[in-house]
């Protein structure tokens, strides 16, 4: 990205900061912003942005507190991501415990007005985690993905 030295402030839409002085600065954020742009990304491209403005022509309290806004709407879903992927992992392994029970599941044969739905009941054999974040159950009717089970019972 192209550094310039015509102003003094920095456009987060383009992540581009336009000071001569900051350009091993503007690099390493730019690098990083290629990367993704994370929190420390972000910061860096804040404090390069504050310490390279013009002191005559400061920035508006709205921008610095817009740009804020965005740093905290960037952490919060940071953190909202790693609480799902947590969550997902929980799913993935209270799967285990279906190994030996009864599952219900519907299966749909056919398609579009050919369709056939029934309902069937399988033992658990195995359970394994398929490369796509998918928990798939083998059973003695086949394999059936833990989103499609309905109902879950131990053998009597």
């Amino acid at each position: 990205m192209p550094v310039t030295s015509t102003n003094n402030y920095t456009d987060l839409a383009n992540l581009s900061v336009t000071n001569t002085q900051s350009t091993s600065t503007a690099t390493a954020v730019t690098n990083a912003a290629n990367d993704t742009l994370g929190k420390d990304a972000f910061l860096k491209l804040l404090i390069a942005e504050l310490s390279n403005q013009d002191p005559l022509n400061p920035m508006e309290d709205r921008e610095f507190v817009s740009q804020m806004a965005t740093f905290s709407q960037l952490e919060q879903m940071q953190n909202m991501n790693k609480t799902l992927d947590s969550m997902a992992e929980a799913n993935k392994f209270s799967a285990v415990s279906y190994i030996g029970k009864a599952v219900a599941f519907t299966t749909t044969e056919g398609e579009g007005d050919d369709a056939v739905s029934s309902q069937k009941v399988a033992i658990v054999n195995h359970v394994w985690f398929d490369p796509n974040n998918k928990v798939i159950l083998d059973t003695t009717e086949g394999e059936v993905a833990l989103e499609d089970v309905e109902g879950v019972s131990s053998i009597s």
